[in-house]
């Protein structure tokens, strides 16, 4: 009776240590846990972490560029428009032929009388493909004759100047009378006829304005 006691006091203990073994993990440490075995990441599978993704920018975008305005460009809002047009007329516009000659081409004067008489300045003005000044001048003598001075040109005005001059050399003798001279003066220009012409005489170096015609 007390063998079998004895038996059964062991064959317990026995249980109660093989049951402590098969609770207790290696190193005495308990095999279950309260976390669970697979825990995910945040880590992806192919090593690579959310701050090496590049970021998508606008410009990075196929197909949807996006361009900033240019400050003061053409797509600036707040630029101006220029002044100025890219393409501006130049020049004037053709005016119309001018009046005013060109120049004198040529001129020429031819005495067609000469005798005493008095002091006499007269000319009259012809425009007739040339300018034509007919008229007298007077001298101190009759050694006097007449010469085309000056042909001057201002603007649309053309000056006639015919001068009474001596032809007489230290020798020769001159009549004493007051003598006329007629005469003809004859100018040509390069191109329009001038509007107005003034004809002057000369004496001794004194200026007179004999007429003055306008066309």
């Amino acid at each position: 009776m007390k063998r079998r006691a004895l038996l059964r006091g062991l064959g317990a203990a026995g249980t109660l240590a093989l049951t402590g073994c098969l609770s207790d993990g290696p190193g005495g440490q308990p095999t279950d846990t309260d976390e669970p075995a697979d825990t995910p990441t945040d880590t992806p599978s192919d090593g690579s972490t959310d701050t090496d993704r590049p970021t998508a920018t606008p410009s990075d975008r196929t197909g949807d560029t996006v361009t900033e305005p240019d400050p003061g460009g053409a797509d600036d809002p707040s630029a101006t428009p220029s002044d100025s047009p890219a393409e501006t007329a130049s020049g004037t516009p053709d005016s119309e032929p001018s009046a005013t000659p060109g120049g004198v081409a040529d001129s020429s004067l031819a005495v067609t009388d000469s005798g005493c008489g008095t002091q006499t300045d007269d000319a009259s003005v012809d425009f007739d493909g040339t300018v034509t000044v007919t008229g007298t001048i007077w001298g101190s003598d009759a050694c006097y004759t007449a010469v085309l001075s000056d042909v001057r040109l201002d603007g649309d005005t053309a000056t006639v100047v015919v001068a009474s001059e001596s032809d007489a050399g230290t020798d020769t003798m001159c009549a004493q009378c007051i003598t006329e001279t007629d005469y003809e003066a004859t100018v040509a220009f390069d191109s329009a006829l001038p509007r107005k012409v003034v004809v002057v005489h000369v004496h001794d170096g004194e200026d007179t304005r004999v007429t003055s015609t306008t066309r």
